[in-house]
């Protein structure tokens, strides 16, 4: 079999750079080393080489000293040169294009991408995808169904392209790894319209082997398994026909790609709708040949596991590496095992408590502890030096000498009234326990600090309209909530200990559960995909989310009436068929 042969020739071929990845594992100091002195040479004439004196730079003390610690901000005004064209300002080689990404202002982030950079973040590419394949060989079953982003959004200025540094990966691929391993047309992924992409992607699915789901974010998942039930009648009828009808037109530069997927099927529609009319419309039914899902499943991205176990059984579910288009953080090694990027960019760490200290503690891979968080610190080839993504990781063990690592959540998303100082973290723990004790499922939340008439959290919040909340009845579903959000308040209170001591001196009053509009958050995705942003960069804040994402959720609460019987609860239950 083609497809068998094309797997085992990439592990002939990776073989080699896993005995490199593994020996330079047992060095991690001197491994980091050489990767600094080769990055600062190879950058020593370039404006920041220049200010910041490179040239003399002969150990990570040199660098240390020279080089102060930076967030995007401070970078942007090399940035804005290098995106009007200007060369040799951050790196010697000139970006091949510009990764865009969501920043702290309203302007977003154009992340550099070199050349040097692709090759740095590919090979943590390559050495994940050897170790995924010896975890689960499954996968040689079929082909990865991926979701990426369109890597040329627009041009800069000065004609440089920017987009979704997934994209441009994907594109990069060998034509074999396209043809055999991710045969989604890339064309697909360029469709603009949310229903549409969409319903494309899984016209294609259904006529393909899927061995693997592979994509970053869970709720893209989610998602997708959604819209699959949603359009089940019509995809399977396409699939009998062999024609494609999605809820619009299909834009003429994906027709090529996409037609050669569009033989008719009789059988296999035959078997689809079965499992349709048996209620076994699900992922590990359709697909007999899946053998892995791989995405984020680490702190908030946990919650939209949820509803993985009714759609992949037993399918196992594998955490992806740590990552950003800022830099590629961690390498797969094994089912729980991140193991530091150590050949791919320069890495510092500072203790959590310290990072707002004027002169905060900085380690290297090698120094750090088992069970300690720290914000990571990226120097890359991209021309970003001892950047601070505002990551906070923990180290979960070592393999051989260079840690592990788990992403925890974005620092500086804490929130505190009194002093509790909840987490991002703490607040999707609590509130998925919450949701499970009671048997709730929700298709979305998020939790916003209110001041007034006593500081408290509200949880705004998306259910399964018509099956978790029992809309006919407002009072019912008013008594819900409220059991909603005292389980919620009983675990942020064992989640942490000082939201308990404030909850009982009543300095904080009592969590309030509201609920959001049919269709809130994939409407919000569908906006944010609309004006070029990449599913792996939806990522709505389940704790005190961004002014947009706030403003937006705040204009689809169901108005709630004051009155003990809620009647304004009622403009839920007309919906409640909408979901």
């Amino acid at each position: 079999m083609i497809r068998r042969a094309m797997y085992r020739a990439f592990v002939l071929l990776a073989e080699g750079k896993i005995r490199a990845l593994n020996a330079a594992s047992e060095s991690p100091r001197e491994t980091q080393q050489a990767k600094l002195s080769k990055l600062i040479a190879k950058n020593a004439e370039t404006q920041f080489g220049r200010e910041h004196n490179f040239a003399a730079i002969k150990s990570v003390a040199d660098f240390q000293r020279a080089v102060p610690i930076r967030d995007y901000e401070a970078f942007r005004p090399y940035i804005d040169k290098a995106t009007a064209g200007e060369q040799g300002v951050l790196t010697a080689e000139n970006p091949l294009m510009f990764a865009t990404t969501s920043g702290t202002t309203a302007q977003p982030k154009y992340i550099p991408i070199t050349p040097g950079y692709m090759e740095e973040f590919r090979l943590a590419s390559v050495a994940s995808g050897y170790n995924i394949y010896k975890s689960f060989p499954q996968v040689e079953r079929g082909v990865a169904l991926s979701v990426v982003s369109p890597a040329i959004e627009g041009h800069t200025a000065a004609g440089i392209p920017y987009g979704a540094i997934s994209g441009q990966l994907f594109q990069k691929e060998p034509y074999w790894v396209k043809k055999y391993i991710s045969p989604i047309p890339y064309e697909v992924f360029l469709i603009r319209d949310y229903e549409i992409r969409y319903y494309t992607l899984l016209r294609l699915a259904l006529v393909l082997p899927i061995s693997c789901f592979y994509t970053l974010n869970p709720s893209t998942i989610s998602l997708l398994l959604r819209r699959l039930k949603h359009y089940a009648p019509s995809l399977i009828e396409d699939v009998r026909k062999g024609t494609i009808t999605p809820p619009g037109p299909l834009p003429q530069e994906a027709v090529h790609g996409v037609s050669k997927f569009l033989a008719a099927d009789p059988e296999r529609a035959a078997f689809l709708a079965s499992l349709l009319n048996e209620n076994q419309f699900v992922a590990h039914k359709i697909w007999p040949t899946l053998g892995l899902v791989t995405c984020w499943t680490k702190a908030a991205a946990a919650f939209y596991l949820a509803d993985f176990p009714e759609q992949f059984g037993n399918i196992p579910v594998c955490d992806i590496t740590y990552g950003a288009s800022e830099g590629r953080g961690t390498v797969f090694m094994g089912p729980g095992q991140q193991m530091l990027a150590l050949q791919s960019h320069f890495f510092e760490f500072v203790p959590e408590a310290e990072m707002a200290s004027e002169n905060p503690t900085v380690l290297l891979a090698d120094q750090l502890e088992v069970g300690q968080n720290y914000y990571i610190l990226f120097s890359t080839s991209g021309g970003l030096y001892r950047y601070n993504i505002n990551d906070v990781v923990v180290v979960t063990g070592f393999y051989n000498r260079t840690p592990m690592l788990e992403f925890q959540y974005k620092g500086g998303n804490v929130s505190s009234f009194t002093g509790e100082k909840i987490t991002e973290l703490q607040v999707t723990a609590s509130v998925v326990r919450a949701a499970k004790s009671l048997g709730r499922n929700l298709r979305f939340f998020t939790v916003v600090p209110q001041f007034r008439p006593e500081p408290h959290y509200e949880v705004w919040l998306e259910p399964d309209f018509g099956h978790e909340f029992d809309c006919a009845d407002p009072a019912r579903a008013r008594q819900q909530l409220d059991e909603l959000a005292s389980a919620v308040d009983a675990e942020l209170a064992v989640e942490n200990v000082e939201y308990k001591t404030k909850r009982d001196s009543l300095r904080l009053d009592k969590v309030e559960a509201r609920l959001l509009s049919p269709g809130s958050y994939e409407n919000f995705r569908k906006y944010l995909t609309s004006t070029g942003v990449g599913d792996a960069q939806i990522k709505v804040s389940h704790l005190n989310p961004k002014a947009e994402a706030r403003q937006y959720f705040e204009s689809r609460l169901i108005k709630q009436s004051s009155n003990a019987d809620c009647t304004g609860l009622q403009t839920a239950s007309g919906a409640c068929n909408e979901a």
